[in-house]
């Protein structure tokens, strides 16, 4: 049974009947939403912490009574009413409630905007948390504020074709944040309109190379000359665009990989590193656990287990 505050309406409390528990594997929560659904927002009162977990949807958590705390790799963010925070997908976050407050929490699968040009950009952008603030994003709180307003109104209404809308204005939000992230890098204000379509265009292309070839031994060098850059200017380019260093991205992008055919057991661990492009199975353990926390065997492991208890539940 939902109640009603006098500072609420009712319709805002989300009764989810599909819900039962968190599914954990490991620290990794197995999202949940409702049936026949990609997304799931709730207005959330409870003055409970969660310990650091990750999952695949992207979060998003807009105070509305008292603050919230969050927690990313040793990064705090105290985030106020007025003020919205997005913890990206796949990420280790713990959160930290007041005994008292309110909060928007939000949950979008975003997986099928891989699909689009411009995803890797994106992604890029949501490596870390957003913090959105009036202040750090002035020139587009306001616009940003106003479509989470639509979203949340198109939820909780449910009428037709809603969540078509929803996903029109996330589409439109992280538009408005990636070109806001793109006038503050340096070889973009620096350069005329011509030439920052000329690098938006080439590094957009050096990346989908990337995305299509990592299996393969692709060097530094190989995607430069592919993008037609020299080899240091694309190395300068592509870090201060991309926020990480060409190898760095590549190795991530094999990892993602790897956690995806890790959940098959008809392949064995030698044939995935393999597959997914590392040369060897000592470089692919080692490079794992560097980024996971534990061996590929251990992530099988876990993600079996996951599977187990859920398929009881």
């Amino acid at each position: 049974m939902v109640k009603k505050e006098d500072n609420v309406k009712l319709d805002y409390y989300q009764q989810n009947t599909d819900y039962k528990a968190r599914v954990m594997v490991n620290n990794n929560e197995k999202s949940i939403f409702p049936k026949d659904s990609s997304l799931r927002i709730w207005y959330n009162e409870l003055p409970c912490d969660y310990s650091s977990h990750w999952h695949n949807a992207l979060e998003i958590i807009v105070p509305i009574e008292n603050y919230y705390d969050v927690e990313i790799d040793g990064d705090y963010y105290h985030v106020v009413p007025g003020e919205i925070i997005i913890i990206p997908p796949r990420r280790s976050h713990s959160l930290h409630a007041p005994k008292t407050g309110c909060r928007y929490v939000c949950l979008f699968d975003i997986d099928f905007f891989s699909s689009l040009r411009g995803y890797s950009s994106l992604i890029t952008m949501l490596q870390d948390c957003i913090h959105i603030t009036p202040e750090s994003h002035a020139p587009i709180f306001s616009e940003i504020s106003d479509l989470f307003s639509q979203i949340w109104n198109e939820y909780f209404q449910k009428t037709e074709f809603y969540e078509f809308s929803i996903y029109s204005h996330l589409f439109q939000i992280m538009t408005i944040l990636s070109r806001h992230r793109l006038s503050k890098i340096n070889i973009f204000t620096d350069s005329t309109p011509v030439k920052r379509h000329e690098y938006f265009e080439k590094l957009n292309n050096a990346i989908d190379y990337i995305d299509q070839n990592y299996t393969y031994d692709i060097t530094l060098e190989d995607v430069a000359a592919y993008s037609g850059f020299s080899k240091f200017h694309f190395s300068r380019l592509f870090k201060e665009y991309m926020n990480c260093t060409f190898y760095d991205y590549l190795i991530g992008q094999r990892i993602k990989a790897t956690e995806v055919l890790l959940t098959r057991d008809d392949l064995s661990i030698t044939d995935i590193a393999l597959q997914s492009g590392f040369s060897s199975i000592s470089t692919f353990n080692r490079t794992f656990k560097q980024k996971k926390g534990c061996t590929p065997g251990e992530y099988r492991s876990l993600f079996s287990q996951g599977l187990h208890k859920q398929q009881q539940g």
